[in-house]
């Protein structure tokens, strides 16, 4: 299966060096380049100790000087790469919350992965960017608490990776204003630099091309991080649905285990009332506009074996759209989960309890402890086999 390796990089010199241009928050972009610190040249990250593995070459200088732009916890992020033929993951994390995104250096410890996409359906990442216009979309987790943050891409070449420094790096840090929910922090983080190291088994794999199994790789930078408590973010159709799941089970138990029929109705409402869950429904959407650079590769056509010093972007790449992606209406809406089901539970309970102690009464008698004893139109005994009824 890797041997798609030595295949795609044969044809390297069409495509051997690439960037991260633009993204999309919910279809929506600020811009081409605009958000993200851009490196002065395509060229890779090779030592994976130094401080350029964190936003890539002067990715860490600050102030940066790059606009900061505006997301929700949750929220769909579309990002841009030059197409590549380099076999390899994408991987993205974040790091903060910090006071000032512009001020952020990134270096050192406090990122954690949100995303990543190995070899899947018997393909590398890079052929699925490939694939789709060098677009590939995530979600940004749920859980996180409000604040800035650097959004770290990462695309790592691994048709060098058979011997130790080989594997390449591309890496583009964006700047978010993430308003969250969540109070706590994402766990595990890691350090850039720190985490990578050059002989690691996810950088460097001897037998790359010589029988290595690409179905058991998994990129480097450790698992995808839960934060505030919360699993990685789902989409809004999953959480309703296990939302309303859990809504039904707590009304089931709570109806097979109550003595009362009040209780049982009690367990049910409250289980109604606090399953509702938000979802946002698309009212119209558009597909990110894929930039030209995108779509015809890294135009300077350098091979990776002759030159890794590739000239910065001169604007030769901008997409004749600009990047004006048509803007997406959301109208979110809160839907009570299962709550029907739920009425009719309490309904159908405080039904089948007062036939049945309406049919085993009478007017003489007793009425076993705690079973129903007075009440509205009740015709049976009044004497309960321990104490009296009032």
């Amino acid at each position: 299966m890797f041997h798609k390796i030595l295949a795609l990089s044969l044809v390297a010199a069409a495509s051997a060096h690439q960037n991260f241009h633009q993204f999309w928050v919910n279809d929506v972009t600020p811009g081409y380049q605009v958000g993200i610190r851009m490196p002065p040249s395509n060229s890779p990250v090779t030592d994976v100790t130094s401080n350029d593995i964190a936003c890539n070459v002067n990715g860490s200088d600050v102030p940066s000087g790059v606009d900061t732009v505006a997301a929700n916890e949750g929220d769909s992020i579309t990002v841009n790469w030059d197409i590549s033929s380099h076999p390899g993951p994408i991987t993205h994390f974040l790091f903060g919350p910090v006071d000032d995104a512009a001020q952020a250096t990134g270096i050192g410890a406090g990122w954690f992965k949100i995303d990543e996409r190995d070899y899947v359906d018997g393909e590398w990442a890079n052929e699925y960017l490939s694939d789709n216009g060098g677009n590939y979309t995530f979600s940004l987790p749920t859980g996180l608490q409000s604040g800035d943050y650097l959004l770290r891409s990462e695309m790592l070449a691994l048709h060098g990776a058979q011997t130790v420094g080989g594997a390449q790096f591309y890496i583009g840090c964006a700047q978010l204003t993430i308003t969250g929910t969540g109070s706590g922090s994402c766990t595990p983080t890691i350090s850039l630099p720190g985490a990578y190291n050059a002989e690691d088994d996810d950088i460097y794999i001897p037998d790359v091309y010589n029988g290595f199994d690409p179905t058991t790789y998994t990129a480097p930078g450790g698992d995808v991080a839960v934060c505030g408590g919360s699993s990685p973010a789902t989409s809004a159709a999953s959480s309703a649905a296990a939302t309303s799941v859990a809504a039904s089970a707590t009304s089931a138990a709570a109806t097979a285990s109550s003595t009362s029929v009040s209780a049982a109705a009690a367990a049910v409402t409250s289980a109604s009332s606090s399953s509702a869950a938000k979802t946002s429904t698309p009212v119209s959407s558009a597909a990110p506009a894929t930039s030209s650079a995108a779509a015809s590769g890294d135009d300077e056509g350098d091979d990776d074996e002759d030159d890794d010093s590739c000239d910065a972007d001169d604007g030769e790449d901008t997409p004749s759209s600009s990047a004006a992606a048509a803007s997406s209406t959301f109208v979110t809406r809160t839907i009570p989960a299962s709550s029907g089901a739920a009425t009719h539970a309490a309904t159908s309970s405080s039904k089948a309890a007062a036939s049945s102690q309406a049919s085993s009464g009478s007017s003489s008698g007793s009425v076993a402890l705690y079973g129903q004893c007075g009440g509205i139109n009740y015709s049976g005994s009044t004497t309960c086999a321990s104490g009296t009824c009032t």
